[in-house]
């Protein structure tokens, strides 16, 4: 019997030995050599670290920036999203934003909110004094107010905070139609004057989608316009103990933020996880209670500047993805959890790779800024144990989709051998 234990013991560690050589054959091939990489992979169920290639070091996350503000989201809100606080007084329907960035989504189809603040009230007078945060952060880059993928951040953003522009002919027609009159048809630089909201299309095109500036003329005209009432704005607090409507369901809103890397979505799931806390709404007061609350025995704190992962100046570890990703498969249900992330060969940004297998094995969050690319998630492998990975890539000058056809080359590895 100790003669069998010990064959079986030797085999075992040549097996391991065998597995972590493939590991590191493929991170130490010439490739990876001009660029930093980190690379973590967890077993879950029996706390076991794996390989941990430059695990402790700080990289720029880009969107996997996501998975800590997903985590933070499904600690902090319940199952569906307040959309806003509100009171009604007399024939007055007194209003707070939450950050809710799901009023007038094109994606959500549930206009529960909307219907509730046209059939409740003659007027709405809204309490325009609970955020006080720029619109936008420290790290995002300063050409990034054109672009629709980073609209402004606000109490009670209004159609993803963009400007719907379609043009047939001479004539112009806008969402929310407050910015028709700003809007024309004019050859520019840029579709948006940078200090004010004056609109331009070109002529070679027929629609655009333009980040609008966030202030309070700008809610007051187009909530008026679209709810078929006045709104008066006032800068005074609500009186206490307000009731809170809800919205979407709040793992729709995560599955779209996830599977679409949506940074819109992402921005305000900060603002709404605060609204669940004392003060004022503020992304930086969730994430600094995130941190000390939730996040507390990271073994790396991470620097930690946004919901998005827009800002250059985030730094993370692929070992604390780990054990944020080891929390989540702990805390919540396989089935709900995967749901949400994106599915490769199936699902959101992961849809064209990871398809040769019948079975998906790679649910996984993307990350891409320039010269940066980044991947963290669970990956089943062919015997069947669900592992946890974090592969980060920073500083790298190849084209992009080069480094990610070598990240799907050592995640097969590991999928096959492991």
């Amino acid at each position: 019997m100790k003669y069998l234990l010990t064959i079986l013991s030797i085999f075992s560690s040549v097996h391991l030995f065998a597995q972590t050589e493939l590991i590191e054959k493929h991170l130490n091939s010439d490739f990876y050599s001009t660029q930093f990489t980190g690379f973590y992979l967890y077993d879950p169920i029996t706390k076991e670290e794996i390989y941990n290639y430059n695990g402790n070091k700080f990289f720029i996350p880009a969107s996997n920036t996501k998975i800590f503000t997903l985590y933070t989201a499904m600690k902090m809100l319940n199952d569906s999203i307040p959309a806003f606080k509100y009171q009604l007084i007399g024939d007055e329907l007194h209003i707070e934003g939450t950050g809710d960035p799901t009023f007038l989504h094109p994606k959500y189809k549930n206009t529960r909110a909307l219907d509730f603040l046209k059939n409740n009230g003659s007027k709405i007078v809204f309490h325009w004094n609970n955020f006080d945060e720029e619109s936008f952060l420290p790290g995002w880059t300063w050409d990034d107010f054109r672009k629709d993928y980073a609209p402004e951040r606000s109490q009670f953003p209004i159609h993803e905070n963009l400007v719907s522009i379609s043009k047939n002919g001479s004539s112009i027609k806008t969402f929310p139609t407050y910015f028709e009159e700003l809007t024309e048809i004019r050859e520019m630089p840029e579709p948006r004057n940078f200090y004010d909201n004056k609109f331009y299309i070109s002529n070679k095109k027929r629609t655009e989608k333009v980040p609008f500036i966030v202030n309070e003329m700008v809610i007051e005209k187009s909530l008026s316009q679209i709810l078929g009432k006045p709104v008066d704005m006032v800068k005074t607090p609500m009186v206490n103990n307000p009731k809170v409507f809800y919205s979407q369901k709040s793992d729709d809103v995560y599955r779209e933020m996830m599977e679409n890397s949506d940074n819109f979505l992402a921005e305000h799931l900060l603002i709404l996880a605060s609204s669940t806390l004392p003060g004022k709404l503020s992304a930086s007061e969730t994430i600094t209670f995130s941190k000390r609350y939730l996040l507390n025995d990271l073994k790396q704190q991470p620097e930690w500047f946004d919901g998005s992962g827009l800002s250059r100046y985030n730094l993370f570890t692929p070992q604390s993805f780990a054990q944020v990703l080891g929390k989540m498969y702990n805390e919540f249900p396989e089935q709900r959890l995967f749901s949400i992330f994106p599915i490769g060969g199936k699902t959101g940004t992961i849809k064209n790779r990871y398809k040769d297998s019948a079975q998906p094995y790679i649910y996984a969050k993307t990350g891409t800024l320039n010269n940066n690319v980044t991947l963290s998630g669970y990956l089943k492998t062919k015997s069947g144990r669900t592992l946890i990975f974090s592969l980060m890539n920073n500083n790298s000058i190849k084209d992009l989709s080069w480094i990610r056809n070598e990240n799907e080359k050592l995640l097969r590895i590991i999928r096959d051998n492991y």
